[in-house]
């Protein structure tokens, strides 16, 4: 055997054939990419062995593995090691592979060997040295976590963490808080399990944070507490059930001054309510998508008044690029089914319109639309809605804080700051210039984000309800959305000083459009809202009007 000095060590050159391997350390990391292990070969045959691999008196490789291997591969038979006086362990494995190249996978499997080997006992060692493990583990895993309470919360995440590692190797690879991840195990995890919110699951599969996570557990968590009927006294009524059965609810029929709704579209999306491929837009055909639609109008329509106005929101459906004519066949199925006499169309115009998933090229469209029907045309309520003429009528004056002198030096007389959910509506108002036309962007509604992070699948654009129900209601009318979803219409009539009315299947959608309806009245302000009547002047020659 030749022998010469490396470092502080003793270089042996021995037969390869003479090494003994150890399934635990040979396993301990993972496996090499093809890459790196033609690299390492590659370098071998170029410049010789150049790291020397580490045994102990019993010839047991304690690493080197992948030196082993290449040298093997190149038909080399000996290999230069340094012997140590030291059990085969993960330990001795872990010591000399410290400036590695590794998996997540690879640090997990090192953070719980530190833990595994770090008993928890306590009390004094030898010599009368204080025994404290968190210290000592703190140490070993280079300082990464300090503190008592945190290294147990580290060690409570390693035994009950979700299959394949997923918290740890978070906390790894994503610098996932360790609270977060504990808070979630010790707190969210269960609740999300049994009410079945699925949340744990898309954690598993890489589609949500931990910090998402526990967010959206606790916020769906918070809004379990709205029972299957949900009222404000004077403000709002939402049911958790299907729009149907409204006719069975006696108090309502022939009390609603407007049903207005977003339905669901024709062969767009799947919801979650429950329904399964079963639910309205998923008909074979579109005849048979509007016939079904206008049958549930007619259990519907019977909660209008006789002055009373149906708007339905309707967006063409595009198959190979080429409209399939949703609209006008929807219009008429309508008529045909409930007896509503259809009084016009307007047009939503969205400035930001998003394009169908289409693989044809073909203009976006920015139009959707608002079919009107009315019971009798003749006493049907309408107001016209129309804006100032800013060269004749002076308009409200808001202030937002600042600039309150003007350039004479004058100060101006202290006007309360608008809302901001005034401001809103008071501005959309001023921005509508075209007959028969709303325009409103859509985007992510903030509203009903606040009221849970994730939000949900077509949610009705925040401002879009605001004109219709000024059209077609009075104040303390009666407000109906048969598809609320996250109940957009009913926090619009909420802020209009109108009472909202609501149906939802989805039971996770109902909830969420309750904390949305809850916010709105905390949100309604009086004061506020007579600025934005201020603004909506009685019809005469000087007025310009917004729809006819």
């Amino acid at each position: 055997m030749v022998q010469f000095q490396h470092s502080d060590s003793k270089m042996e050159l021995m037969k390869v054939s003479q090494i003994i391997e150890v399934e635990g350390l040979k396993t301990f990391y993972d496996d090499w990419s093809d890459e790196d292990r033609e690299e390492m070969i590659s370098s071998i045959e170029l410049n010789g062995q150049k790291v020397p691999a580490i045994i102990n008196k019993n010839f047991e490789l304690i690493d080197g593995y992948r030196r082993k291997y290449c040298l093997e591969f190149l038909q080399i038979e000996e290999i230069w090691v340094i012997v140590k006086d030291c059990p085969p362990t993960i330990e001795e494995r872990i010591l000399h592979n410290k400036y590695r190249k590794k998996t997540t996978n690879d640090e997990v499997k090192e953070i719980k060997a530190v833990f595994k080997k770090t008993p928890k006992k306590q009390g004094k060692k030898n010599l009368g040295k204080k025994y404290t493990r968190h210290e000592i583990i703190s140490k070993e895993l280079g300082y990464r976590w300090k503190g008592d309470k945190t290294i147990k919360k580290v060690e409570d995440v390693l035994e009950n963490d979700l299959e394949g590692d997923t918290l740890m190797k978070g906390i790894v690879s994503q610098k996932w808080s360790v609270d977060k991840c504990h808070e979630y195990l010790t707190k969210w995890k269960d609740i999300d399990e049994k009410n079945g919110y699925g949340f744990t699951e898309k954690l598993k599969k890489g589609e949500l944070n931990i910090q998402e996570t526990c967010k959206l557990i606790e916020s769906r968590y918070g809004l379990d507490k709205y029972q299957d009927t949900f009222i404000i006294p004077n403000k709002s009524i939402s049911f958790n059930m299907d729009c149907t059965q409204i006719k069975h609810k006696r108090e309502f029929i022939k009390m609603v001054d407007l049903i207005f709704t977003s339905i669901p579209y024709y062969s767009l999306r799947f919801y979650e309510n429950g329904e399964g491929e079963n639910q309205v837009g998923h008909e074979e055909s579109p005849q048979e998508y509007c016939d079904r639609m206008a049958k549930i109008l007619v259990d519907v329509a019977v909660t209008l008044k006789e002055t009373g106005n149906m708007m339905i929101n309707i967006g063409e459906t595009y198959d190979e690029g080429v409209g399939l004519g949703i609209v006008d066949m929807l219009k008429d199925a309508i008529v045909r089914h409930t007896g509503l006499v259809y009084k016009d169309r307007l047009a939503w115009s969205k400035p930001n319109p998003k394009p169908q998933n289409e693989k044809v090229q073909r203009p976006i469209n920015n139009l959707e639309y608002i079919l009107w029907f009315v019971v009798d045309p003749k006493i049907a309520k309408y107001n016209l809605i129309t804006y100032s003429d800013p060269e004749k009528n002076k308009q409200p004056e808001i202030t937002h804080g600042a600039k309150d002198v003007d350039e004479f030096g004058t100060v101006w007389e202290k006007v309360k700051s608008i809302s901001k959910p005034y401001q809103k509506i008071y501005s959309h108002i001023k921005a509508q210039e075209v007959l028969h036309m709303i325009e409103c962007t859509i985007g992510k509604n903030s509203e009903v984000y606040k009221v849970y992070s994730e939000g949900g699948p077509a949610i009705m654009a925040e401002l879009l309800p605001i004109l219709p129900i000024l059209m077609t209601t009075d104040e303390g009318g009666l407000v109906y959305d048969c598809f609320a979803g996250t109940n957009v219409v009913g926090r619009s009539s909420i802020l209009l000083n109108r009472v909202a009315l609501s149906t939802e299947l989805s039971r996770k959608y109902y909830t969420i459009g309750c904390g949305v309806v809850e916010n709105a009245v905390k949100d309604f302000n009086l004061e506020d809202f007579d600025k934005v009547k201020c603004f909506i002047n009685p019809t005469d020659e000087n007025d310009l009007p917004l729809a006819a």
